[in-house]
């Protein structure tokens, strides 16, 4: 396979129940369906990402395999469903690579360096992280270009927001993360309550970068997850894979740009 310029992006809030992991899932479906060769990498020790494509018995290793036990990368990634998607898959031991990164030498560097050998082989590296401030999401950011924060349409989501806007700013005064913001993702998002009309506000005049799509809210996004649907499954919500769809083109076009221009799936 001929080498990639890659766009790696980070789907991070520390506030739990924001959607990280539905949006990593239908933004990484998404991009490869459009023909984009394209790694999921599961950085939470729940591993809901991992499950969304792979069978407990299709799991071999994980990213701890690959940093802790050094296991090589490519014995550990694992193709799906969708051609052009492979995943890096999380489990529970990770919450032990977590406390290793802590005291490892430059620990913060070792995701990014764990993935050198394939990264020209993706077009797109979508890090999903856990809610929280772990060492696993400050590696994720050390790995990327591009921050996606998906926020979620509710009370407390834009104070939540300033905290971890503010943890980042940190690592980066520090010199410890490099990445840009692509965009602040609206979620979860009820135009019919004062809340949601509010928050989506807020979102676009914070003077972040903001994602003109927002994700509504539907019952039917318990479902799409227990059903292990994403965008282009037969049964997916259409409300959901419109708007995850417009998402990823947004995604795909500001990435881009910023790297001089979008990049397919080489053949073969």
């Amino acid at each position: 396979m001929a080498p990639q310029t890659t766009s790696a992006m980070t789907i991070c809030n520390f506030k739990g129940g924001v959607a990280k992991t539905t949006t990593a899932v239908n933004l990484a479906g998404s991009l490869a369906r459009e023909g984009h060769a394209v790694l999921l990498v599961d950085c939470d020790p729940q591993g809901n990402a991992s499950e969304m494509f792979l069978t407990e018995d299709e799991i071999a290793g994980t990213l701890r395999s690959v940093i802790a036990e050094r296991v090589p990368v490519r014995e550990v990634i694992r193709p799906t469903r969708i051609d052009g998607l492979h995943v890096l898959p999380a489990g529970f031991d990770l919450a032990l690579l977590d406390k290793e990164l802590v005291v490892s030498a430059a620990g913060e560097k070792r995701i990014e360096r764990a993935l050198r050998p394939v990264r020209g082989e993706y077009a797109y590296l979508i890090f999903d992280t856990g809610p929280n401030l772990s060492h696993l999401t400050l590696g994720a950011l050390v790995a990327a270009e591009h921050i996606i924060i998906p926020v979620s349409a509710a009370v407390w989501s834009m104070s939540a927001l300033a905290k971890f806007m503010g943890w980042i700013d940190e690592q980066r005064k520090d010199e410890v993360v490099e990445a840009a913001l692509l965009g602040l993702l609206a979620t979860m998002v009820d135009s019919r309550t004062r809340i949601g009309r509010a928050v989506v506000s807020e979102i676009h005049e914070s003077g972040h970068p903001s994602f003109e799509t927002a994700i509504p809210k539907r019952t039917a996004a318990e479902d799409a997850v227990a059903d292990r649907l994403v965008t282009g499954d037969p049964g997916m919500h259409p409300d959901l894979a419109d708007a995850y769809k417009a998402f990823a083109a947004e995604v795909a076009e500001r990435a881009g740009r910023r790297r001089g221009g979008a990049h397919r799936a080489a053949a073969g």
